[in-house]
């Protein structure tokens, strides 16, 4: 158990360390000239007004960036259980099959400003599992090389990360890395790391999993949604046991050199730290 504790307290140091490490190398973009921030500012008013109209209507924007076959979700839900009981039947086992391959409540929910929070932020909501999953491969696919990022998710569990990870290495070899399919798959690990999402720690973390190489590569995943905003993430580390807390740094730079290799601007652009995350059952 102190061990345990220990791995927690020292993540949330690192975490802070790393902030205040990037806050002195990464620079914030140039002021804009007023003209285009006039523009800018007019832009946004309109945009905000959309959303208003649309929060009216009990239902929450999905980000273009984010969306998979649809622009909205409804927001009358108070939290995750509300939002899983919505469902039932073959729907809600899909969506039961999905989210329970992360170690951490993916959706974890107890205020609707957290649910807009998940929403806004790129988290595949249960509406985007179950349209995925009556997609085909190829469907998925040609949404991958569209580049859509919730299409990558789906894509990259269900191509790759479900499989045996020799067959998988076994198909790029006999393809080739100029193949379709190879091409598909780098492509999608490209979209998630350069997203923004802190999703992208779930989806680090599942590949780590499905390796099976440690422990280590599973919880930098954690780790990284947390550097990304979800501090939610790190209660994944809560039941750590026997873990080497240099390989766990060293699994967690490596992830976050890849995240800048595919976005210089990844961590700079980060969205702001889910709001009252005590309020989900935090351990830490």
């Amino acid at each position: 158990m102190k061990r345990t504790w220990g791995i927690s307290i020292f993540f949330i140091v690192m975490v802070l360390g790393y902030f205040g490490y990037r806050s002195l190398t990464e620079r914030p973009p140039l002021p804009k000239k007023s003209s285009e921030a006039v523009s800018n500012i007019s832009s946004q008013s309109a945009i905000n007004a959309d959303h208003n109209a649309i929060m009216r209507d009990g239902e929450i924007s999905i980000p273009q960036k984010y969306q998979l076959t649809q622009a909205t979700v409804s927001g009358n839900f108070q939290t995750d259980q509300d939002l899983r009981n919505s469902f039932s039947g073959s729907d809600r086992l899909i969506m039961d099959d999905f989210y329970g391959k992360f170690d951490q409540n993916a959706i974890a929910f107890t205020k609707p400003e957290q649910y807009d929070w998940l929403v806004r932020n790129g988290y595949p909501m249960p509406q985007d599992v179950i349209a995925a999953q009556k997609m085909n491969i190829d469907e998925l696919g040609n949404l991958v090389d569209q580049g859509n990022i919730k299409a990558s998710y789906f894509y990259l569990m269900r191509e790759v990360y479900g499989k045996n990870g020799e067959n998988v290495l076994d198909k790029i070899n006999k393809t080739g890395f100029d193949s379709q399919w190879s091409q598909r798959l780098i492509n999608a690990e490209k979209l998630v790391r350069s997203s923004g999402s802190p999703f992208a720690g779930y989806i680090v973390a599942a590949r780590a999993a499905k390796e099976g190489n440690n422990a280590e590569g599973v919880y930098a995943g954690y780790a990284l949604a947390s550097v990304m905003g979800d501090t939610r993430a790190l209660n994944a580390l809560a039941h750590a046991e026997n873990v080497n807390t240099q390989s766990l740094m060293s699994a967690l730079s490596v992830q976050m050199d890849m995240m800048r290799l595919a976005n210089p601007n990844v961590f700079a652009g980060k969205p702001t730290e889910f709001p009252d995350r005590y309020s989900v059952g935090i351990r830490y």
